[in-house]
């Protein structure tokens, strides 16, 4: 192969390699960039090998030995690692709120996603845990129209249907009529309109009211077009999110082994592709995922097609907002942030009014909330007015106080921050270290943030920690320095897989997630040396060290380290990666 002959790559990768670049034509050996010199992981888990990556617009057009090759860029990229870009699968970018703030915002520097270029991520899964905030063209057009840094992929929300079709109360299962509606409108955006699938989030409003037999039948449609069902399941734990012992009495709640056995029914009945997004361990379940893990695995051994997603932190979105003072006693009807509310006043008024029985509501109510987020020891304490007690637990509040728990959480209701819940900015540490290693070492196991677009500059004082999460900042980088690299759990190969090969094979995406000629120039370049998550619960908000360089469709959106804010990315389309048509 003369000059063409290439070096250091391994068995059978020369001819699918060199082929592409001798089809471009290129006898000036000519590139738009060449990245020299790097350590190449594929995303396919199969071994790293030295090569250089040629770059033409917007595609990889040649991997190998590009020594004579001239280009209008050369990077020396000797003593990196370059991969294939990153895929999160759980991105709130489009949706409620996170939407409006992130790739659907007026602002350029939030659809810039810097958050998430920054991770070396450069494809989103969008309208996660069910929720659609407008209908899928509308999205695509709003994006295409006005630029996004990463590539996004959308999926339909199961609560975003259930929305558009169920009339009067949504609180109910689905009729047979409205579930055909839903159906029609999922073919068609799968069809036409780019869909990846359905999401559902049965843990929350109105999903929660639907039955597993609505789900299946949703999920019927998904096979022809190759689609996922992505789930945020009815429980990550002992009982869901929304349960207080002191307002269900005699109902049993849905919990997690139950949740997982309605999504292996999915999967079984359906044939669809099934991923547990988020995957969790809550309260009795914490430190047990093991046995969560061989549950799926029988299943998956059984032909079921059922994937999980993990972000790799012992703390969840709902942690940050932990308060263990339920709702009703403050007065309120329903869950929710609520600003500008004297909580302390309300919750004395209303305590002051309790009977023996309400009493012994509360602190049934307040046991299990704390109980289910892994005890006093497990709720951190981030703001509160003496400042003696920030970065220490509850439990360190009890002993310093000699007070039981309830008491705790009254005390620090009456003393605290007057409109704070709780008194106190607290989170919760609700996952074990061992089940999240556990989730992650599995090989069906994918990488997400299930995070948002944040400004670093905006997460700052009454919002410093209402606004963010590590995981938006950091997943990533953790994924692959913290628990592959210190901890063991996997090879570098088998990690670059988890993080952008295996959400790409779920996805079915094919000209992305690897690493080879003919693909998107999507490409993380990662100094593994320096790899490092940044964050902390008291400072969340902080970029990772060690990405120097990301390209999306062959443009940097990180380069030399700095974020360029160049805004590339593709609203993708199910039709032309490679699904069913």
């Amino acid at each position: 192969m003369g000059r063409y002959q290439l070096k250091k790559i391994i068995p059978g990768a020369l001819l699918v390699l060199a082929l592409p670049y001798l089809a471009h034509g290129q006898d000036t050996q000519s590139f738009d960039l060449v990245f020299r010199g790097g350590t190449i992981i594929d995303g396919t888990g199969s071994d790293r090998y030295k090569g250089d990556v040629g770059i033409i617009g917007d595609e990889v057009v040649a991997i190998g030995d590009l020594t004579t090759a001239t280009a209008t860029r050369d990077i020396d990229a000797a003593g990196l690692i370059i991969s294939p870009g990153f895929i999160d699968l759980h991105a709130h970018v489009t949706d409620g709120v996170y939407g409006r703030h992130g790739l659907l915002s007026s602002n350029k520097k939030k659809r810039a996603a810097q958050n998430y270029v920054a991770q070396g991520v450069t494809t989103l899964l969008g309208n996660p845990d069910g929720y659609q905030s407008r209908p899928i063209p509308d999205l695509r057009d709003n994006m295409e129209r006005n630029g996004i840094g990463p590539n996004i992929a959308l999926t339909n929300g199961h609560n975003g249907l259930r929305d558009m079709v169920l009339s009067g109360d949504r609180n109910r299962e689905a009729t047979p009529e409205e579930i055909a509606e839903m159906k029609d409108i999922l073919l068609n955006d799968m069809a036409n309109n780019g869909s990846f699938g359905l999401s559902v989030g049965t843990e929350y409003t109105s999903g929660k009211s639907s039955n597993t037999a609505e789900q299946v039948e949703l999920a019927k449609t998904l096979p022809e077009y190759n689609g996922i069902f992505i789930a945020h399941m009815r429980s990550q734990g002992d009982a869901p999110m929304w349960f207080t012992p002191s307002r269900f009495r005699g109902i049993t709640p849905p919990n997690l082994e139950g949740a997982i056995d309605e999504m292996i029914t999915v999967a079984d009945e359906t044939g669809a592709r099934t991923v547990i997004t988020h995957m969790k361990a809550w309260g009795s379940y914490r430190g047990n995922g093991d046995k969560l893990m061989e549950r799926i695995q029988t299943a998956r051994d059984g032909g079921s097609d059922i994937y999980i997603d993990v972000y790799p932190y012992d703390s969840s979105g709902s942690d940050g907002r932990f308060s263990a003072v339920p709702d009703w006693a403050y007065g309120f009807k329903r869950d929710g942030l609520r600003l500008f509310t004297n909580y302390r006043r309300r919750f004395r008024t209303r305590f002051n009014k309790l009977d023996e029985q309400g009493r012994k509501d509360l602190e049934d109510d307040v046991l299990h909330k704390i109980t289910a987020r892994g005890g006093p020891r497990n709720i951190l304490i981030l703001d509160y007015p003496d400042e003696s007690f920030v970065g220490k637990t509850l439990a360190d509040f009890m002993e310093a106080r000699e007070l039981s728990a309830v008491d705790a959480t009254i005390a620090m209701q009456l003393e605290g921050y007057a409109r704070k819940r709780n008194g106190a900015q607290l989170r919760s540490i609700s996952m074990a270290e061992r089940d999240i290693e556990t989730f992650l070492s599995q090989p069906w196991a994918a990488t997400s943030t299930d995070g948002w677009v944040v400004l670093p500059e905006q997460a700052v004082g009454r919002r410093k920690y209402s606004i963010t999460h590590r995981r938006c900042f950091g997943s990533f980088p953790r994924r692959i320095a913290h628990y592959s690299q210190f901890r063991g759990l996997d090879t570098l190969e088998q990690a670059i897989r988890s993080v952008a090969g295996l959400p790409a094979e779920i996805l079915s995406i094919e000209d992305r997630g690897l690493l080879k000629a003919g693909m998107k120039a999507d490409i993380t370049v990662i100094d593994l040396e320096n790899l490092k998550d940044n964050t902390t619960y008291l400072d969340p908000s902080m970029y990772p060290s060690g990405i120097p360089y990301v390209l999306v469709n062959g443009t940097f959106v990180v380069d030399e380290g700095e974020r360029t804010l160049a805004l590339p990315g593709s609203v993708l389309s199910s039709n032309s990666t490679g699904r069913k048509s």
